[in-house]
């Protein structure tokens, strides 16, 4: 678990990073190695991030979705059993008469991805082992095949809307997720030290230090 300066630190290094690079920052903070952060599996990475999560929040995740049939507003909640798909890695595929090892795209895959017209190509040929020269239909088989490889990384969640009886499936980002929630605590959390810190002259270290229940009840009498 982070304490809400470890929190505060995660933020502020965070709120600027593109979505990869702010997924590998909770990795590290959930205890991945930095160095070789970004060589785990998309998926194995998640998992990381969502054992972070489950520490800081708990393990069940309020959401809210939109039914793309009536935009009904619908609220929900996960438990953390549902947001488990087990491990992936790499396997073989056979496709057109290639036989092709293929490994789970990684977050360095992403962020090495230059500028092409066809992306999926380009990482597709990242997870294939060696150098075979594949011609564009195999590609497009095993682009389908990659969620196979590690489905953690691919994880969509069953909806249902009780309105219009609406059935989809939505994709769940577990960085995206936990980073909401520490964007709406931190913030939260500096207002805390604002107010405390004007009523009372007190330092952002000195406001942390009392425990959140009690800061609570100064927060009240400042506003008094």
């Amino acid at each position: 678990m982070l304490t809400e300066a470890e929190l505060l630190a995660a933020w502020e290094g965070g709120h600027r990073l593109d979505p990869v690079r702010r997924a590998l920052s909770l990795a590290v903070a959930a205890g991945a190695d930095r160095a070789s952060v970004a060589d785990l599996g998309i998926g194995s990475r998640d998992v990381l991030v969502l054992g972070l999560r489950e520490r800081c929040f708990g393990e069940v995740y309020p959401c809210a979705v939109t039914c793309p049939a009536c935009a009904e507003e619908l609220e929900l909640e996960l438990d953390a059993a549902q947001l488990r798909t087990g491990p992936g890695g790499t396997r073989r595929v056979e496709v057109d008469g290639f036989d092709v090892e293929l490994r789970p795209l990684t977050s360095r895959d992403l962020l090495e991805l230059p500028a092409t017209a066809d992306p999926r190509g380009w990482l597709v040929r990242r997870c294939v082992a060696g150098d075979a020269d594949l011609p564009d239909r195999v590609l497009g088989r095993l682009a389908a095949e990659l969620s196979t490889c590690d489905p953690q990384a691919d994880l969509m969640i069953e909806l249902d809307c009780a309105g219009c009886g609406h059935e989809w499936r939505s994709p769940f980002d577990a960085a995206a997720y936990l980073w909401g929630e520490i964007d709406v605590y931190a913030r939260r959390l500096l207002l805390d030290v604002h107010t405390l810190a004007a009523a009372y002259g007190w330092s952002e270290d000195e406001v942390l230090a009392v425990p959140p229940a009690r800061r609570r009840f100064y927060i009240e009498m400042a506003g008094t």
